[in-house]
């Protein structure tokens, strides 16, 4: 029973709940309303069934692939933990679950208002749908699902508290279609291209002729778009420092944003191998993090900003316990696969 506990958590990639969950409840924090305690649970709550269903649909989507990467162990069906029965009915169920979720609002809202939110989560939770059943084998699609995705998430938080979008809430929409969603796409396309072009993926690592355990140099293609990446992301940071004008605000940048990014590039630069490419995924995770988050600030001040990353790293600790396969395990440093 604990075992086939644990391959959920796998599947359903439970090390990353609070990190989706941040994406909607920063949305509602941009917004023009205040956020209670209970929109924090509710999108908790949401954002725990709405990602496990969603990266257990991916994961079965990704059977073929996994098989050619160097751990397929990290699919529980591929590996024969869960049955492929058994992982859609848990798709099934987790979908039910977010439509009951959403369904409250027409009673918390007029008919005409839950409109707005539920038009926003229905694309953002479809766009996934898709690309974990067919979205990998289309250009483009699989570079920029997450994006999609995440931009409308983040509006989703807006509306669902009754809000409106600020400036606030379209600078971090462009942090999370630079940062959180494409860039993400890029290392894991990076990660993974052997194996994604073996199955027909059609991603920009693989359309541009990068090799697994081949390092990237500063003119290939493919490094400089990872680059034009991370400028954006950069970019709508000093975006909210123009807006927030705060002196020290600029000192974190230069001081921590931009050398933080620019070292996850220059690993990306000397390192080769898979396995060290999801250790520099993890730490893009931690650094990028800080600094995507760092840009609500100016609206709310450093507390919540404090309370947020506490939120993740609790989150983290919580769900990478309940996993045992998951190769995006700090705790995996130092195994060999």
């Amino acid at each position: 029973m604990l075992e086939k506990l644990r391959a959920f958590a796998d599947i359903g990639r439970t090390q990353g709940i609070t990190a989706t969950a941040s994406i909607v409840i920063v949305g509602a924090l941009t917004s023009t309303v205040r956020v209670e305690w209970y929109h924090i649970v509710y999108f908790t709550i949401l954002s725990c069934f709405a990602h496990m269903a969603l990266n257990t649909r991916i994961a079965l989507g990704d059977i073929e692939l996994d098989a050619h990467t160097y751990v397929p162990s990290r699919n529980p069906v591929s590996s024969g933990i869960l049955s492929k029965k058994e992982a859609i009915y848990f798709v099934y169920g987790g979908t039910i679950a977010c439509v009951i979720l959403t369904l409250p609002l027409f009673f918390y809202y007029d008919h005409v208002s839950a409109l707005m939110p539920l038009l926003c989560f229905i694309p953002s939770y479809g766009w996934l749908l898709w690309y974990g059943w067919k979205g990998k084998k289309y250009l483009v699609s699989y570079d920029f699902s997450f994006s999609v995705s995440y931009a409308f998430f983040v509006l989703f938080g807006v509306f669902a508290v009754k809000g409106i979008p600020t400036i606030h809430t379209w600078i971090f929409i462009g942090v999370v279609i630079f940062a959180a969603t494409a860039f993400a796409q890029w290392e894991n396309g990076l990660k993974d291209v052997d194996a994604d072009r073996r199955v027909g993926v059609k991603s920009l690592a693989v359309l541009t002729d990068v090799k697994n355990n081949e390092k990237l140099h500063f003119t290939h293609p493919y490094f400089v778009y990872g680059c034009l990446l991370k400028a954006g992301f950069v970019l709508f940071c000093f975006i909210a420092f123009l807006y927030y004008n705060n002196i020290y605000y600029l000192l974190f940048l230069l001081l921590y944003g931009i050398p933080t990014q620019a070292f996850i590039m220059y690993r990306f630069l000397i390192k080769k191998k898979p396995i060290d490419h999801r250790k520099t995924i993890l730490l893009d995770v931690t650094f990028s993090g800080i600094l995507a988050y760092s840009v609500i600030i100016g609206k709310t001040g450093i507390i919540p900003f404090l309370l947020l990353i506490f939120y993740l790293i609790i989150g983290y600790l919580i769900g990478s316990a309940f996993q045992y396969g998951c190769e995006f395990k700090f705790s995996r440093f130092s195994r060999s696969q």
